[in-house]
């Protein structure tokens, strides 16, 4: 019995290790964007072309945006990556988790580089689908790292449809195989015959 335990909790234990692995590569790229994001705030830095106290974050948030749009923009990888997810979540025996992951990753990959984008915006900035014009930020030309983020509704509206009925779909499935089992404490019928029949 303790081997059949240690397998389950090491096979559990991978699962969530391969869950985490997925979740890292959906949404670190955008934590990496907000974490750019997070010093211009720090240092109270207005969204502008000049310097952020005397630090060229503009280069730092460029990079890093173009690092997110490269996971999330490939809709294949997104879905395939977070599919991963929800399977391995599914195999630890977490239903719930396993179908937000489904449904949330790749809406939250695409929203996240978004807001970042919306926030260091102002006057003067060009930010559109066809990518005219440019955006000088914090001393470094942000280019098409900003005008990605004005076709991210056009991939959601794309993408929502596929992923609603896979996550519904994905989500039955585990709620009746990936549910944690109940375990059971009642002996087994042979051994309670058995009692009973030793009493008479």
């Amino acid at each position: 019995m303790e081997g059949t335990e240690d397998i389950r909790e090491s096979k559990k234990h991978t699962a969530l290790t391969i869950w985490g692995a997925c979740v890292a590569l959906l949404l670190g790229p955008s934590l990496l964007v907000w974490i750019v994001r997070g010093a211009a705030y720090a240092a109270q830095c207005d969204p502008g072309p000049q310097l952020c106290r005397g630090m060229s974050l503009g280069g730092g948030l460029h990079d890093a945006l173009n690092l997110a749009w490269g996971v999330s923009t490939n809709p294949f990888l997104l879905i395939a990556v977070s599919i991963a997810a929800t399977l391995a979540a599914f195999i630890a025996r977490h239903w719930l988790i396993g179908t937000l992951s489904l449904l949330l990753l790749p809406i939250l990959a695409l929203v996240l580089p978004m807001f970042a984008v919306a926030s260091a915006r102002y006057d003067g900035c060009a930010v559109n689908v066809d990518g005219i014009g440019s955006c000088t930020l914090w001393g470094a030309q942000m280019g098409m790292s900003f005008h990605t983020a004005a076709s991210v509704y056009d991939i959601l509206y794309g993408l929502a449809p596929f992923s609603f009925s896979l996550t519904l779909m994905l989500g039955l499935l585990g709620w009746f195989f990936a549910r944690p089992r109940e375990r059971r404490n009642s002996p087994p019928p042979m051994a309670s015959q058995m009692r009973r029949f030793g009493d008479e």
